[in-house]
This record gives C-alpha cells, sequence and structure tokens, in this order.
C-alpha cells in the first residue's frame, strides 16, 4: 500500500481506459493483430532463432498476456480499475525490451548505460509505484522514462546499422523492423501520456480522441512486429 498517495488519480486511470477502448472496432483490431503478432513470432522457436528474437517473443506474450487481463479482466472477474495491469507490466516492457538491445547492441558505451537503466528504472518504478502513486493509479512518468529510453536504443541501433560497413538486407533484417515499430509506437506515445494528465482535467473530448492515434499506433507496430518474424522465412525460400 503506497505511504504517499493521490487519489484523485484513479479518475485520471479511469478517463485513460476510456480513452484506449472508446473505439470498439480499432481495439479488436488492435487485440486481433496482437495475438497474430505473438502467434507469428513463436516461428523464432521452431525455426531457432536467435536468442534475441526469442527473447522477444516472449515480451510480445506477456504485452498479450497484460491486454487480456486490462480488457476482459473487468467483465470476467469484476474489477473496475486495470491500472495495476499496466504498472506492473511496465517494469517487464521496458527492462525486457532494454534487456533485448543488450544482446544486439555491441557498443560499450550504450552497454553500460542500458545496464544503469537495468539497475535504476526497477529502483524508480518502486519509489514511484509504492511510495509515490500507488500501484491502482494513473502513473504516465513510467511510461515516458521507459518509452523516451526505448526510443534513444531503437534510433541508437538503427544509426549503427545504417552506418554499418557490414552488407545488410534491411528487407530481412529482423531487428531493424523491430528497432522501427518501437521508433513509431513510443514516438506517438510519449506526447499523448505526457499530456494525458492534464488533457483529461481540461480538454477531456481531446483526451479521448488521442485515444485513436494510440490504437493506430499500436496496430502499425504489432504488424510490423509480424514482418520483422516473418521476414527470415521469406529470406531462406529465396
Amino acid at each position: 500500500m503506497a505511504i504517499l498517495a493521490f487519489p484523485a488519480r484513479h479518475l485520471y486511470a479511469n478517463n485513460f481506459n476510456n480513452a484506449l477502448f472508446s473505439y470498439p472496432v480499432l481495439t479488436n483490431i488492435y487485440l486481433i493483430i496482437l495475438l497474430v503478432s505473438f502467434i507469428c513470432s513463436l516461428v523464432s522457436f521452431r525455426l531457432h532463432y536467435p536468442f534475441h528474437l526469442k527473447l522477444f517473443s516472449v515480451l510480445i506474450g506477456l504485452a498479450v498476456a497484460s491486454e487480456f487481463f486490462a480488457f476482459f479482466g473487468p467483465k470476467i472477474w469484476g474489477y473496475e480499475n486495470n491500472m495495476p495491469v499496466y504498472n506492473i507490466y511496465h517494469l517487464f516492457e521496458f527492462c525486457g525490451a532494454a534487456y533485448y538491445f543488450r544482446r544486439i547492441i555491441s557498443n560499450k558505451k550504450i552497454r553500460n548505460i542500458i545496464d544503469i537503466f537495468l539497475i535504476g528504472y526497477p529502483v524508480f518504478w518502486a519509489v514511484s509505484i509504492f511510495f509515490i502513486y500507488g500501484i491502482a493509479a494513473w502513473n504516465s512518468n513510467l511510461a515516458v522514462v521507459g518509452g523516451a529510453f526505448i526510443i534513444f536504443l531503437s534510433a541508437t541501433y538503427c544509426y549503427r546499422l545504417i552506418i554499418s560497413e557490414e552488407l545488410i538486407s534491411f528487407k530481412t533484417c529482423s531487428e531493424f523492423w523491430i528497432a522501427l515499430a518501437l521508433i513509431i509506437f513510443y514516438s506517438t506515445m510519449l506526447p499523448i501520456t505526457g499530456m494525458f494528465y492534464y488533457l483529461t482535467a481540461h480538454f477531456i473530448t481531446l483526451a479521448s480522441q488521442l485515444g485513436l492515434y494510440l490504437q493506430v499506433a499500436n496496430i502499425l507496430m504489432y504488424s510490423l512486429f509480424i514482418y520483422a518474424f516473418l521476414c527470415r522465412i521469406l529470406a531462406t525460400k529465396k
């Protein structure tokens, strides 16, 4: 139980859920694409993809589980606030993605920065959850800090891939498409989640409309994940 709590943020948590799921058709498309993305990612185990791609498949599986509890949980078990699901998921989402990039980025300085993040973010998460906002309250700081770091890692990886002297086919480079997808999604997510606390207090209609863009970004990201895991198959058939 949080020592310092902000009860009003529970209201913003509900507003966030309403905005995110206020477009049922788009939400259903997103959930289907998410599930298909996870199923396609399982090919990494069957075809013996590198460990980092298997790890990313597990991260997509965690996303499927989190959305199941967040979207269907209230209907099945009757709880009203699903923010604990997202708050817990953030820890695995960002630390898992950071470790994924640590496996594919060879630069020692970047790896050291990732190591600092892997130690610091769980501490930041724990302090934010247990001593400031609480597990059930809306907390955009977790997403903003983690999302900004993943954009940095994704952009760094793409840059180093582009300047690399090694001949690389971007068409069949799974890691490139994953990084591109992460940049697209988190670049959309950051301004939305960063402003959402303010928007729900003053521009509730606009906040709801922004949920549309977030779902579109979700669909695009997981669609690119599907291609990322299948493009290697296309390469082997040629």
